[in-house]
């Protein structure tokens, strides 16, 4: 089924949303300390900017001044205009909490709204639009997970499971895996025509916030055990 007759089916709730979602994310800072591909990112407008962090640097004091440095490199001044999308996991936990701790300290100062996203869904936003079905695959902690979207069900995406492979194998959809984990002995059965390659690339973000697929309410680091 095409997505664009699933989306007649839509609560207007969420259409409406989307369209708040894409007028009020016009300009945005957005950060990742997951520990691996550290980066901040200024979105103005149709421009963006990144900056790569190194890892050893992900302290409080550090990230806070990394972030105001790079807006004044940039001549930017955070407003109220302006929302701070922060990578919630999953990953490096102190890493996290620093990221969260920052934006809510920039928050409480300047009253900007955050808002949340994960690596899942930032790996497999490049295929949203080719496919209603999508499973996003990351390893963490020596076990694989998954979070998966079934437009004709929800167009979130689930909460974060480990994968069985049974579960892959049955599944007629995309399946979104890091390059580095496509040779591994759990995916050996796995279709490859099924199969695409996740590349972690922030300028996703942009296209989670065309989806309205950020979270306003509850952000929290992204925990799996």
């Amino acid at each position: 089924m095409p997505l664009s007759s699933i989306l007649l089916g839509i609560d207007n709730n969420w259409l409406e949303a989307t369209q708040k979602y894409k007028e009020m994310i016009k300009n945005c800072l957005i950060i990742n300390c997951t520990g691996k591909d550290d980066t901040i990112a200024l979105k103005i407008d149709n421009k963006f900017f990144l900056k790569r962090l190194q890892t050893n640097i992900i302290k409080y004091e550090a990230v806070s001044q990394v972030v105001l440095d790079f807006t004044k490199e940039h001549n930017i001044e955070i407003e109220e205009k302006f929302s701070i999308l922060v990578n919630c996991g999953p990953g490096s936990f102190s890493g996290i909490r620093i990221a969260l701790a920052v934006s809510k300290g920039i928050q409480l100062v300047k009253k900007l709204n955050i808002y949340g996203y994960n690596s899942f869904i930032v790996n497999a936003a490049p295929y949203l639009s080719k496919s209603d079905k999508l499973i996003s695959i990351i390893k963490t902690n020596n076990f694989y997970y998954y979070s998966e979207r079934n437009t004709e069900k929800s167009v979130k995406f689930t909460t974060p499971k480990k994968v069985d492979p049974s579960h892959l194998q049955a599944n007629n959809c995309l399946i979104v895996i890091p390059k580095e984990l496509q040779n591994d002995k759990i995916f050996k059965n796995i279709d490859k025509k099924k199969v695409c390659n996740a590349k972690f690339d922030l300028k996703n973000v942009e296209i989670l916030i065309e989806n309205n697929l950020l979270e306003n309410k509850l952000i929290k680091p992204l925990y799996l055990s």
